[in-house]
């Protein structure tokens, strides 16, 4: 049995905070892909869990202690416009267009593309010590977009055996909890049977590229 962990724990280094946040009308932004109408945030994304991975993993990397907030109402100003800046760094143009792309293949399609090329970059990133940031791909088709996710993931088990699989992740739905993903690799042209462990459904997922940044005091 393989088992890898980061020094990140969701305990320690993720928010302490929900996801959980109302939008005013003029944050909005441009999709980034060909020729649609400007969209509210809401309309997108449900919260700032993008932002909350990448400004968690700023925090992290620097070695500086996140903000004690335990209610997202709570929050500074300053601190709630670094998690809107790094949540739209989260959705970069190749990022946005992945997500669509990823929510209409076929199922079985998708799991044999996280296999082949996820998987690898995954373990990669994880055995260096380095946490991964995932787009997580729940809905079929593209009417839902905002039931996609992101969180990030600090470890992993795996079987070479059985090919069992279990990613540990921090979930900015969750505070305060280590979640996990966990899946079968053995027969990925007829699925890989991802599950997770807080109960929402998930199809697939991908590695998001993240360039550190230095997080507010």
């Amino acid at each position: 049995m393989q088992k890898v962990r980061t020094n990140f724990t969701p305990i320690k280094n993720g928010f302490k905070f929900e996801n959980s946040f109302d939008f005013p009308d003029f944050f909005e932004f441009k999709l980034p892909i060909i020729r649609v109408a400007p969209i509210f945030l809401d309309d997108m994304v449900y919260g700032l869990c993008g932002g909350m991975c990448f400004a968690s993993l700023d925090y992290f990397n620097a070695g500086n202690t996140l903000p004690k907030y335990t209610d997202p109402d709570d929050i500074s100003l300053k601190l709630f416009q670094y998690l809107w800046e790094r949540q739209l760094k989260s959705l970069s143009s190749s990022v946005v267009r992945k997500v669509f792309k990823w929510m209409i293949l076929d199922d079985n399609l998708l799991a044999r593309s996280v296999n082949q090329y996820e998987i690898p970059k995954l373990k990669k990133k994880l055995d260096s010590s380095q946490p991964a940031v995932l787009a997580l791909i729940r809905v079929k088709w593209i009417t839902s977009p905002t039931k996609n996710h992101q969180v990030l993931a600090t470890g992993y088990d795996f079987d070479p055996v059985t090919h069992d699989m279990t990613v540990y992740i921090y979930d900015p739905n969750h505070p305060r909890e280590e979640h996990t993903i966990s899946m079968n690799l053995s027969k990925p042209s007829q699925g890989i049977d991802l599950i997770q462990s807080s109960g929402e459904k998930l199809r697939g997922f991908f590695l998001i590229d993240y360039t550190k940044h230095t997080p507010p005091s």
